[in-house]
């Protein structure tokens, strides 16, 4: 089977496999409410008609051997999704599955203005329809922060009320440490243990013994450290996370979200505070009136930090369509080989992680598995 064949093949079945979901959701939708209509036309007690449609339900669930959870969610999103139409005729077309539906109807339900409606109904179908899930959740928050920022912020409030450290332990002697913490400062966190690990020293200078412990291994014993002992850190690291925003937004004009160079949304009155801290560097990125950075060249081999630290922002982690690896993994991969005449500028460089690198300078990578970059 040649290769455009198996592309074509393999869209057919995503889509067979769409279609086929979507009959499964229209069938629970439509029998579910003829099954509720006979029993709320019944002249039994309320009591006794709540635990009827409780049974239509379980009915559901039992035929189509799924929990009663599961037929509960596709009648509730299926209802949901009444105020997008457009997303569920997608669904029927086989252009969304279940779960980006799913994804979109939990958005949906959050937004309270016809204007933010309508920018969804819109926009949602074709960006589900050519990303993979996580890179549409991702999204949906930013574009739900940016679409009603003041009931985002309302929202965000009330989340980090419930901040908290849980423990619970393991039978094998281990035990999870969880904490919730609000979005700015476990990037914060991540970042500071990434660089402290990074920072350790290879050999021990005392002994003399190479340290064999993986990234993930010194991240927990680093955080096992700081959280135990009272001296401190036995590393001088800042946490250091980028931010991007709008001048309107950073002085108050507007109230658009900041967006982390990971593609989260944070509230912009964080932003101001930490704009205001000493220890905050600018950069002034210029872009053009759609968010695109505007390109840069260097003559030579090797990027400038300057261009270095915009095109992480413009790509945001690695091109490859679906790829999530954050850009601080990545390398700057010339497109066109700088051996064979290709510039180092901002269009002809790209953030690919190391095994999609691999995979390009190896002749395995064509250009049709890369996104285009992203927009701010």
């Amino acid at each position: 089977m040649d290769l455009n064949r198996a592309i074509a093949t393999g869209d057919a079945v995503r889509r067979a496999r769409a279609v086929a979901e979507f009959e499964e959701w229209r069938f629970v939708v439509e029998h579910h409410a003829m099954r509720v209509a006979e029993v709320d036309r019944s002249a039994d007690m309320p009591l006794s008609k709540e635990l009827a449609r409780r049974e239509v339900t379980l009915e559901l669930a039992q035929a189509l051997h799924v929990s009663e959870n599961t037929v509960w969610a596709m009648v509730s999103e299926a209802e949901t999704l009444q105020r997008v139409p457009a997303v569920w005729s997608a669904f029927e077309r086989g252009d969304v599955d279940g779960v980006r539906v799913s994804a979109i109807a939990a958005t949906t339900e959050k937004l309270e203005t016809a204007a933010a409606l309508a920018t969804l109904e819109a926009t949602a179908a074709e960006y589900a329809a050519t990303h993979t899930v996580a890179e549409l959740r991702a999204w949906l928050r930013r574009l739900r922060a940016r679409l009603e920022p003041e009931q985002s912020a309302h929202e965000r409030e009330h989340a980090v009320e419930q901040r908290r450290v849980s423990i619970r332990h393991n039978d094998d002697g281990t035990s999870w440490l969880a904490a919730l913490l609000p979005t700015g400062v476990a990037i914060a966190v991540g970042e500071r243990l990434r660089r402290a690990a990074k920072a350790l020293p290879a050999v021990d200078s005392e002994t003399g013994a190479k340290d064999r412990r993986t990234r993930d291994q010194k991240q927990a014993d680093l955080v096992a450290h700081w959280l135990t002992s009272c001296t401190g850190t036995e590393t001088d690291v800042r946490a250091e996370i980028a931010i991007s925003i709008a001048a309107t937004d950073l002085i108050g004009l507007t109230e658009g979200p900041g967006v982390t160079r990971e593609g989260e949304p944070v509230g912009a009155d964080w932003v101001r505070e930490l704009a205001a801290s000493e220890h905050t560097v600018f950069r002034r990125l210029v872009l053009d009136p759609v968010g695109n950075i505007l390109d840069t060249t260097v003559i030579g081999y090797r990027p400038t930090e300057s261009l270095r630290q915009a095109l992480h922002w413009r790509d945001g982690t690695c091109r490859v369509a679906g790829c999530l690896a954050p850009v601080r993994e990545t390398d700057l991969d010339h497109a066109l080989a700088y051996d064979s005449g290709g510039e180092t500028s901002a269009r002809n460089l790209r953030c690919l992680c190391r095994k999609h690198h691999n995979m390009k300078s190896h002749g395995h990578l064509p250009d049709r598995h890369l996104r285009a970059p992203a927009t701010r």
